[in-house]
């Protein structure tokens, strides 16, 4: 039997690299995999380095936002080797703590790519809120509802991440048009892909 897989991704649980990695592994045919939230492209790239995970997975450029800064360094170091992209439909909402705070926001928080996304939405709705840019769209939304974050603040995250998180949704699909990101699955460049248990591809 060969070795479990390990994948990091950039993220906490329920980010949108968690799903673009649940794609990447049946894209892939990767089975006996565990996967691990890192947070931070940061993170994956120190991971990769230090060959506790085997691959990685990283958001590279949005058709909105455009290039993820904090992943432009790693994808052009050469330790690393891209083996696969694919682009994902993001679909951001707005949460707040919950319903008796939806007159009282004085601050958005997400990741520096979910506000360049939204930028005019919250212009539009919340012109006199502080924006606070965060690690991650999916640990915001953890952080509202473990109270690192104050109670009249909003976050931007996917659905999944807030509703696991019991916070209230405020306001779905709040990008100002069509979001797609582009993800990268990256190894170090000595490494084999075969170290992942694939299915055999279909002959004939």
């Amino acid at each position: 039997m060969k070795n479990q897989c390990k994948i990091g991704y950039q993220g906490a649980k329920y980010s949108y690299s968690e799903f673009a990695t649940t794609k990447f592994i049946a894209k892939m045919g990767y089975k006996n995999v565990q996967t691990y939230p890192l947070t931070s492209s940061n993170n994956v790239a120190k991971s990769l380095l230090e060959k506790t995970i085997d691959f990685g997975v990283v958001a590279v450029k949005n058709n909105i936002g455009g290039l993820v800064n904090e992943s432009k360094k790693i994808l052009s170091n050469k330790k690393f080797q891209v083996l696969q992209t694919l682009e994902m439909n993001i679909s951001h909402c707005l949460f707040i703590y919950d319903k008796e705070n939806a007159n009282k926001i004085d601050l958005i928080v997400s990741h520096e790519q979910a506000l360049k996304q939204c930028k005019n939405f919250i212009k539009n709705n919340f012109p006199t809120c502080k924006i606070q840019k965060y690690v991650d769209t999916a640990k915001s939304a953890e952080d509202l509802k473990n109270g690192i974050l104050t109670q009249t603040s909003a976050v931007i995250c996917s659905e999944p991440a807030g509703l696991a998180n019991n916070l209230f949704l405020f306001k779905r699909n709040i990008a100002d048009m069509p979001s797609k990101t582009t993800f990268a699955l990256l190894k170090l460049s000595c490494n084999s892909p075969e170290r992942c248990d694939r299915k055999p591809k279909n002959r004939g």
